[in-house]
């Protein structure tokens, strides 16, 4: 296995458990009666699970420079919204990381 693949393998699987755990998060957070406030909240959370899964995507699927960016901002927005916990947006980002660094990464 290549460099660029392993790099990009592990850059999938990273953005891939941190967009399962904010999921995981917004749809533990459903409860009988709530607002509008707390269902866009809860709305901004899944859009930002799915669109850390699709980076991460990106990244396995070999468009590694475009995934890894997208996945970077991704994780930057779960931050500064307060979308998920720190473990998340770390995991998030490092697989953005992981992404953009394979893409610059020889291939043997």
């Amino acid at each position: 296995m290549t460099e660029r693949r392993l790099l990009a393998v592990l850059g999938f699987l990273l953005a891939l458990i941190g967009g399962i755990l904010v999921l995981a998060g917004a749809l533990s957070g459903v409860r009988g009666t709530t607002s509008l406030d707390e269902i866009a909240r809860l709305a901004v959370r899944v859009i930002l699970g799915i669109a850390a899964i699709l980076g991460g995507v990106f990244i396995y699927k070999g468009r590694m420079s475009t995934g890894g960016l997208l996945t970077i901002i991704i994780g930057v927005l779960i931050f500064i919204l307060g979308a998920g916990s720190l473990l998340e947006t770390i995991l998030v980002i490092i697989g953005g990381i992981l992404g953009v660094v394979g893409a610059e990464a020889r291939a043997t």
